[in-house]
Parts: structure tokens; C-alpha cells; sequence
């Protein structure tokens, strides 16, 4: 089962704060938001507490640099019993060019309040609800949550802000994950 986010899964503004004497962003930085990346995906297969288990096949292609715009994408790649694989893929916004900076793969384990391994989408009453994940938007997550159908309907959603008009008039999401927003009067 392969889940593509419609949305990254983080993005973040590369301060000084994040750079190392050279000049570059950390890669200790970069691995802590790969990982917030890959849990905010997860999250969309299990309701409940996910916890790191592996980092695997970690690839930095190019260097962060301050002032960059990180934008982490992490799609859901398995789901096993008790585990979620996903694939995170970074890139960077640098003065309007999107660079590839980095890839992942990364696993995390669904547990209980104790620590203990669940099964995936197990609620805390106790119930298992398989995941539907054909098509999700990390931002609209709220909307999708409790349908059946595999495609979440949005009435409105939370990304709203981001809307613009199309040639006829109507107001589009950029994100991508709703086919027509309704015009708020």
C-alpha cells in the first residue's frame, strides 16, 4: 500500500541556529526534521502514538544552507502489522529554485501509552480501523478523518488561506486536496 502526500509534511525556514562553522545546515538538524516528516505521515496510517524504530538509506545530495526553505515530502511506502515505512524526500526553496537536497527511509512502530507495539490503526478503546490512504492532504487531515470513502470530500479546508481564483472564478486550492473550494462570502 503506497500512500502520496498531496502536501509537504514540514517546512521550515533554515535559521542561523541550524548551521554548522562551515556554513551549512547541520545534518544532525536535517535528520531530526526528516524524522518529524516521516511521524506526520505515519500518523495519517495509525490514530494514535508512532515511535522510531529505523532510519534507513539516508542520502544528503546537496548542502542546506541558512536562509534555505526546507520542505520535506513523506509518503507512506508500507504498512505492516505492527509497522509504517515511509519515504521522505527533502528539498530546498533557495531564491525560488527547488533543489533535491536529500532522501530517507524511515520505519516507525505504533504503541500504546506503555511503550508496548500495537497493531496499526489501533484506537485507544481498543477497536483496529484499517487506514485509507490512496490520496491524503496532511493539512485537510481533520476532514478525511472518520469517512470511508478513499478520497477525502472537503467542505472547506484548513489550507482555505491559500486558495486562488481559476479563469472561471472559482477558488482553487493550491495544495491540491479538494477539487473546488466553495467561495466564502
Amino acid at each position: 500500500m503506497e500512500a502520496k502526500a498531496k502536501c509537504p509534511s514540514l517546512v521550515e525556514l533554515m535559521m542561523p541556529e541550524h548551521e554548522n562553522p562551515s556554513g551549512n545546515i547541520f545534518g544532525g538538524v536535517l535528520l531530526a526534521k526528516i524524522d518529524i516528516a516521516g511521524a506526520v505521515a505515519a500518523r495519517q496510517a495509525h490514530p494514535g502514538r508512532v515511535v522510531t524504530v529505523a532510519m534507513d538509506s539516508v542520502i544528503f545530495k546537496k548542502p542546506v544552507l541558512r536562509g534555505d526553505l526546507l520542505i520535506c515530502w513523506a509518503d507512506i511506502v508500507k504498512i505492516g502489522k505492527t509497522s509504517i515505512t515511509t519515504k521522505i524526500r527533502v528539498e530546498v526553496n533557495r531564491g525560488g529554485e527547488i533543489i533535491p537536497v536529500t532522501e530517507a527511509e524511515a520505519t516507525y512502530v505504533a504503541v500504546d501509552a506503555k511503550g508496548v507495539k500495537i497493531p496499526v490503526g489501533t484506537r485507544d478503546d481498543g477497536t483496529v480501523v484499517k487506514p485509507k490512504l490512496s490520496d491524503y492532504c496532511i493539512a485537510c487531515e481533520g476532514e478525511a478523518a472518520g469517512k470511508s470513502e478513499d478520497k477525502p470530500k472537503s467542505k472547506k479546508c484548513k489550507c482555505s488561506k491559500k486558495q486562488k481564483k481559476n479563469k472561471k472564478g472559482n477558488k482553487k486550492h493550491k495544495c491540491g486536496c479538494s477539487e473546488k473550494a466553495k467561495n466564502n462570502k
